[in-house]
């Protein structure tokens, strides 16, 4: 995780954030009446005034940010002393110094302020609700990568965080499907899921962008932007590319034979005709080639370890099966959308350059090592 230059944080910023359901109560926990207040992303700031605050727009008392990661990246570059944030979407970041920032059209994970606070609002929550599924399942194969990646290098595994993300996916699902086409209903069940998300991310900053998918949504995302069409919100991504992901891993650990060795200088062309990149940062971004020694450690690991992995995605694709017939169901039409938000021409070249765009030790970066990705690099 890329750290920004200037943050140095306080004995305050490094404490846990306080959790909110009512946006006006984290203000006044914040700071008294007649603070000035810096709102980013709200329609509306006149419960701000009211309350006896002043609205600036530039230095401020409290930094007041509402929406998802383009917000939360606007907010934390402001001065300000306290930070409050009420996402809409992207739960899982909400609680967390990390977030997501573009450099020259590539993602990379960054740190920066943490929020003094964090509103969880149910009457608030993004209109695509499938989306808000979709974040809380993707860190279900994040928690996968992050195990699998220390079984790679030879890390002993100490956090729950699997056990606890599988059993909220598994008990959100269950929520979901009993009250289906209840939509105040079902915003209530995310908005509490989110929280516990926020919760278990804030201690593993490093789920934001540890699986395949994240980095395969965000090859997506570049090809959309280099092709000028709209690329859909992260979490429909990354509930799509999860499942060409979890089955690329069960068919790559069945036989994992290295074919011929990667060809980077393929990549960084594929980079830049294909996702639009600048050829100097395409050559910064591109993961580098193991040395023998360390590729043929990983192989003897992942044959060493196949069985737990294999097990564990087995019960992955298990959820993610359940996972999806809700997920498909929170859309107005069922899903038949789903059919044309990402078109599968574009899947296979996403999968092959995903390592490339989000660098992060997911197994799919291991098995672009054996070579297994160049076929879909074109």
């Amino acid at each position: 995780m890329s750290m920004d230059s200037d943050y140095n944080p306080t004995a305050e910023q490094c404490a846990r954030p306080l959790f909110f359901a009512d946006p006006l109560a984290a203000l006044k926990a914040a700071a008294p009446a007649g603070s000035s207040v810096y709102a980013i992303g709200f329609d509306n700031t006149d419960f701000i005034l009211r309350a006896g605050y002043r609205i600036t727009d530039g230095e401020c008392d409290v930094c007041f940010a509402r929406g998802g990661n383009a917000e939360f990246f606007s907010a934390r570059r402001t001065a300000h002393k306290k930070l409050i944030l009420l996402p809409t979407h992207d739960y899982p970041a909400a609680a967390c110094e990390a977030y997501r920032a573009e450099v020259k059209s590539f993602a990379v994970l960054c740190a920066g302020k943490k929020p003094y606070a964090v509103v969880f609002d149910e009457t608030d929550a993004h209109v695509n609700h499938a989306s808000l599924f979709g974040e809380i399942v993707a860190l279900d194969l994040a928690a996968f990568d992050a195990e699998a990646s220390a079984r790679m290098a030879g890390r002993r595994i100490v956090s729950d965080a699997a056990g606890r993300i599988a059993k909220l996916v598994t008990e959100l699902t269950a929520e979901l499907k009993n009250i289906e086409k209840d939509v105040a209903a079902q915003a209530k069940a995310l908005v509490d899921a989110g929280r516990k998300a926020a919760e278990i991310v804030m201690d593993r900053p490093e789920l934001l962008c540890s699986s395949g998918a994240a980095q395969a949504a965000e090859a997506y995302r570049m090809l959309c932007a280099a092709e000028q069409r709209q690329s859909g919100m992260r979490g429909e991504l990354e509930m799509i590319f999860g499942a060409y992901v979890t089955d690329f891993y069960i068919k790559s650990l069945s036989a994992v034979q290295p074919d011929f060795p990667p060809d980077n200088n393929k990549r960084i062309d594929s980079l830049t005709s294909n996702l639009g990149a600048d050829v100097r940062r395409a050559c910064i971004h591109v993961t580098p080639i193991y040395p023998p020694q360390r590729l043929m450690l990983c192989e003897y690991r992942i044959k060493e370890f196949r069985g737990e992995l294999m097990r564990a995605l087995t019960k992955l694709v298990r959820r993610r099966s359940e996972a999806w017939q809700v997920f498909k169901r929170l859309y107005p039409d069922d899903g038949y959308c789903l059919k044309t938000l990402v078109d599968k021409t574009d899947a296979p070249l996403c999968v092959g350059l995903a390592p490339d765009v989000f660098n992060c030790d997911s197994l799919l970066s291991f098995l672009k090592q054996t070579g297994k990705l160049e076929k879909y690099v074109i």
